[in-house]
């Protein structure tokens, strides 16, 4: 594997990390998490806003979460992060499993406000910005976890930014309506409907 060239380092919080590039602060806004059953959670947009659509599972890895994001195997699925505190190492050129992204959204509880990893060299919501990654963040994936296993995984979508449902950007941190869970439904089972992309994206070839 190649060495990477020397990067100015900062100090943060007693360690030393990459001078990452600077980012426009991200407003957090509204959004809504709706699983195929009904089951619905409010939270704060997390990455790209908009909405997706797609199988959800859940990961309970305590570290690892840029492997898990860039598996081909997790391809098109919605991943549910377990740890509490996701983001904190950044993201870096080495340990992807593959060239981008491959999860259709990501959910989390408390996404990290800085890396402080000096292996970082992009702070992780970023590139899921960069990367068009829709995620939800601010709600309890303990809970969300605990009810897909007892019913099973299905299909969820994300809802942020001019993608919520009418009503709900009005209320955030309530419950949705029914009515907005119903639309959010709907929206779900046309996306059911339309093609799936199944582009497998690349594996990186270790280097002699």
């Amino acid at each position: 594997m190649s060495a990477l060239s020397p990067t100015p380092v900062a100090a943060y919080g007693g360690f030393t990390s990459p001078a990452l590039p600077a980012s426009a602060p991200i407003e957090r806004t509204t959004a809504l998490l709706v699983l195929e059953d009904g089951y619905a959670l409010t939270g704060r947009s997390y990455g790209a806003t908009g909405s997706t659509t797609a199988r959800i599972v859940f990961n309970t890895g305590m570290t690892g979460y840029q492997e898990v994001l860039t598996d081909p195997d997790y391809g098109q699925q919605i991943v549910v992060m377990t740890s509490p505190h996701i983001g904190n190492t950044g993201v870096n050129d080495e340990d992807g499993k593959s060239d981008r992204f491959c999860v259709a959204g990501i959910v989390v509880r408390d996404p990290s406000r800085r890396a402080s990893s000096w292996r970082a060299r992009r702070e992780l919501e970023a590139e899921l910005v960069a990367q068009g990654i829709v995620g939800i963040c601010e709600v309890d994936t303990r809970a969300l976890t605990r009810h897909l296993r007892d019913h099973g995984t299905m299909r969820a979508a994300i809802f942020s930014g001019d993608a919520l449902p009418d009503g709900v950007a009005e209320y955030p941190g309530y419950a949705p309506t029914e009515a907005a869970i119903e639309s959010c439904l709907r929206t779900m089972r046309s996306a059911s409907a339309a093609p799936a992309d199944t582009t497998i994206p690349s594996t990186p070839q270790e280097n002699a």
